[in-house]
């Protein structure tokens, strides 16, 4: 059975997915961090529900499609890694994604304070204190 806070990080999978957006964020604490993959490569951060909201906008600029299905999650009290295939189309370009990524949650008071997506998977985990191989 999932914990309270696996179960929060799937939430946030489904309502992502659905582009529910104010589901999503009202899973997000008020002064959370998301760092994925375009905030990293532009060096920026979507920070507070705010951010929720512009990053939710900025995928669906981006992309036809964009879906990430969780394959596997680990959970440590508030932190939360999760394997995920991250599924996409891009508007504009055509591209086709189909990879596996990771994805480090942190969780205070039943919210998500902050979201760290890693292309590398083995990263996630690795920043959860799990080792390459030994799960």
């Amino acid at each position: 059975m999932p914990s309270e806070v696996a179960e929060i990080v799937r939430q946030s999978f489904e309502a992502f997915n659905a582009r529910a957006v104010d589901e999503a964020v009202s899973l997000f604490a008020e002064d959370c961090e998301l760092l994925p993959f375009r905030a990293q490569l532009e060096g920026i951060a979507y920070r507070g529900h705010e951010g929720v909201r512009e990053f939710v906008s900025d995928m669906a600029e981006d992309w036809n499609t964009f879906r990430i299905d969780p394959l596997e999650v680990y959970d440590r009290r508030d932190r939360v890694a999760v394997v995920g295939r991250v599924r996409a189309l891009g508007r504009a370009s055509g591209v086709e994604v189909d990879s596996i990524a990771g994805f480090l949650f942190e969780l205070h008071q039943g919210r998500i304070r902050s979201l760290t997506s890693h292309s590398n998977p083995e990263q996630a985990l690795e920043a959860l204190g799990i080792r390459p191989g030994i799960r």
